[in-house]
C-alpha cells in the first residue's frame, strides 16, 4: 500500500511539473524596423510567473543595410563654438531604437526593467578597444522621462556639465558588482557607465573585443543593465551564455539576471540577446 501511494504521489508530482511547464509562455512586445528586418522585445515567463528570459530578437535581415557611418544628429553639441555642428567630433554618433517591454512585465513591480534602448554604433566609440561596429543594448530600470532629462552639453560625452556631476556621483559600493569601475563615461540621454576592467579587450595583451557587460548609473544608483556586442560576433551565429558578476546588495527588490545569452536560431534565422538565470533578490 505504501509503495502504491509513493508511486501515485510521484506521478502526481510529475504531472504537476508538466502542468506548470505547460503554463509557461513567451510574450512579445512591440517591434521596430531595423536594417532590412526588425527587432522585437520578448519575455519568457514560467507558470509561476518567474521570468526565464527577457531580451531582444533581431529578425532575418535586421543586420543588413544598417548605416555604415556615424549619426550626425544624435547627441550633438557645438563644442568649438563656431555656431554649427561639425561632421566629426561634435556628435556621439550612434543610432537609437527605443522599445517598450511587454505589458505583462511593465505591469509588475517585481521586474525592474521597463524598456530597452538599442544603440547601433557603426564606427564604435571610445575607448579605442570599442571601435569595432557594435550594439549597446540597455535594459533600463528608470522611466524614459528620467533618461531624456539627462541633457546634452559640453562635458564628457556631450552631456550637460551639471548633469555630468549627477551622472558620476558614486554608487554605494555594496550595489556595485566586482571589477566594475567608474571611468566617467557619462553620456547625455543615457547615463554613466561602470565598465568591467576584467573584460578581455582590456587584458595585456588585449584580446579582440567581442562582447562585454556594463552597469549604468545616475544620481548614485544603478539605472540600466547593458550587454555590448560586436556585429561580427552576432553574425557568427553565436550560442553562448556569460555569467554576470553580481553586487552584494540590490537597492530594489525584484528578479535580476545571473547571465546574458546570445543565440542564433537556424530555423527562423533570427538572433537573440537576452538576460537569463533570474533570481528573486531582496531590496536593501
Amino acid at each position: 500500500m505504501m509503495r502504491s501511494l509513493a508511486v501515485i504521489f510521484g506521478l502526481a508530482l510529475i504531472l504537476g511539473m508538466i502542468s506548470s511547464e505547460s503554463r509557461a509562455a513567451t510574450v512579445q512586445g512591440e517591434s521596430q524596423k531595423i536594417g532590412a528586418g526588425d527587432v522585437r522585445v520578448y519575455a519568457e515567463l514560467g507558470g509561476d510567473g518567474k521570468p526565464g528570459a527577457i531580451g531582444v530578437v533581431f529578425s532575418d535581415g535586421a543586420f543588413e543595410g544598417l548605416p555604415a557611418s556615424r549619426n550626425k544628429t544624435s547627441r550633438c553639441f557645438d563644442l568649438n563654438g563656431n555656431g554649427r555642428i561639425d561632421d566629426q567630433g561634435e556628435c556621439e554618433g550612434d543610432y537609437e531604437f527605443r522599445i517598450v517591454l511587454p505589458a505583462e512585465l511593465t505591469a509588475r513591480t517585481d521586474i525592474p526593467f521597463g524598456w530597452v534602448g538599442l544603440n547601433w554604433n557603426p564606427e564604435g566609440h571610445p575607448p579605442e578597444a570599442w571601435v569595432p561596429p557594435h550594439f549597446d543594448i540597455h535594459f533600463y530600470m528608470v522611466d524614459r522621462d528620467k533618461i531624456d532629462g539627462i541633457r546634452v552639453g559640453g562635458c564628457d560625452i556631450f552631456i550637460d556639465c551639471d548633469d555630468f556631476k549627477r551622472a558620476v556621483q558614486p554608487v554605494p559600493p555594496q550595489y556595485v558588482a566586482p571589477d566594475h569601475v567608474n571611468v566617467n563615461a557619462a553620456v547625455s540621454k543615457m547615463g554613466n557607465h561602470l565598465i568591467d576592467v576584467r573584460s578581455p579587450e582590456f587584458a595585456k595583451p588585449p584580446a579582440p573585443f567581442t562582447h562585454t557587460w556594463i552597469y549604468g548609473a545616475y544620481d548614485g544608483r544603478i539605472i540600466f543593465y547593458e550587454p555590448m556586442i560586436t556585429m561580427d560576433f552576432l553574425l557568427g551565429k553565436p550560442d553562448l551564455c556569460v555569467p554576470i558578476r553580481q553586487p552584494k546588495v540590490w537597492a530594489q527588490a525584484g528578479y535580476y539576471p545571473a547571465e546574458y545569452c546570445m543565440r542564433y536560431d537556424a530555423g527562423s534565422k533570427a538572433t537573440s540577446v537576452s538576460l537569463e538565470g533570474f533570481v528573486l533578490r531582496e531590496g536593501d
